[in-house]
């Protein structure tokens, strides 16, 4: 018996020299304690860099400065490499997120992104099923969104796949490439407006801002409408843009709102459609045209343009969106025509329907 125990004593003093040998140096390590499913876990993610560790040339890489995320609990010990660390521009970290662990993505290339990838825990094994995404654009705008698909366990190297395929290239609507309002004109400064983001089935969605200023600094509130109501969404909550897909221009299917208390749900459309038919606010959205000579149309379609035009700054209200699928079907890409309301000293008032790039500042470069 007590040349049993002492094999043991042994064995468990070897492993742990193996395990303090595999990482001599640890640096930056992080401790979280959170409860999942009724059950205590302990996550620790460290940086290793010890200086005599020499990688084999044929070894493949997923991170220039490698990480080591461990997890224990009852029953339950893990560490995992290459899930978390360093390569170039991209960086992938554990923490927190509304208090439930999760990775921290960011990287830097000529649009910043940043992202959480909330972590299950499920039949003893780490997964990830969900994505909410941050991405600050060219125009220096900043757009949410998130994609939620299969649960994916969470292996050294995030598997086969690799970390980098959690990240679908999704078409994002051209209003938030091309959404920019210069401030030549002072009146601008003080007009409330808004922007439009995306379209499911009869349901469009809008971004409000109280003034040039609130644009400048991305303060806005989600406004959702129809062709009569409109819903206005908390201020103070977190709205991702829910997607299904990775490249079509209607792949947009919902919202992810979080409160102020880190509560996230799902708002599908027949959900969103609840909250738009138990408002009592009537439809008023309204903008400014950007481009330098905005054609007005009897219909939504090239063959009834008109004489008349709008110019760059005149302000419009947008009583409806029409989008042309079979357009962008052949062509892959947006055809939007709104139909609009503008106040003319000449003609009064005209209601007419306009292209949608006539809220594209390209137009005047």
């Amino acid at each position: 018996m007590k040349k049993i125990l002492l094999l043991l004593l042994v064995m468990t003093f070897c492993t742990v020299c193996h395990a303090e040998e595999s990482c001599a140096n640890k640096t930056y390590v992080e401790n979280f304690q959170f409860n999942i499913n009724a059950k205590s876990y302990k996550f620790t993610s460290y940086f290793c860099e010890d200086k005599n560790d020499v990688k084999d040339e044929d070894e493949d890489e997923v991170f220039s400065d490698p990480a080591i995320l461990e997890i224990q609990a009852k029953n339950f010990n893990k560490s995992l490499k290459n899930v978390i660390g360093i390569k170039g521009m991209v960086g992938i970290m554990f923490w927190k997120w509304n208090n439930k662990p999760q990775f921290y993505y960011y990287s830097t290339p000529s649009d910043y992104t940043e992202a959480v990838i909330p972590i299950i825990i499920k039949d003893n094994n780490l997964m990830v099923d969900c994505i909410y995404i941050n991405k600050r654009l060219k125009n220096l705008m900043e757009t949410n969104y998130s994609y939620c698909g299969d649960l994916q366990i969470v292996e050294d190297g995030f598997g086969n796949e690799g970390f980098e395929d959690l990240f679908p290239d999704f078409y994002l609507e051209p209003a938030y490439y091309n959404l920019y309002f210069s401030e030549d004109k002072e009146s601008l400064q003080y007009k409330e407006f808004d922007g439009f983001i995306g379209k499911i089935d009869d349901i469009s969605f809008y971004r409000r801002y109280s003034s040039i200023k609130d644009f400048k600094s991305n303060k806005y509130t989600v406004v959702m409408v129809n062709k009569e109501k409109e819903y206005r969404f908390n201020q103070q909550d977190e709205i991702y843009q829910r997607m299904a897909g990775r490249t079509s221009p209607e792949s947009f299917i919902g919202l992810d709102i979080i409160d102020s208390k880190g509560n996230i749900k799902f708002y599908d459309r027949k959900a969103l459609s609840a909250l738009l038919n138990k408002s009592t606010i009537k439809r008023n959205i309204k903008s400014y045209i950007q481009n330098k000579h905005t054609q007005l149309y009897n219909q939504p379609n090239d063959n009834s343009a008109t004489d008349m035009y709008l110019l760059p700054h005149d302000f419009v209200t947008i009583l409806d969106e029409i989008w042309n699928k079979d357009n962008v079907k052949k062509n892959k890409y947006l055809d939007i025509w709104y139909k609009i309301s503008y106040h003319s000293k000449e003609h009064g008032k005209i209601i007419k329907w306009i292209k949608e790039e006539s809220f594209d500042s390209k137009g005047n470069d």
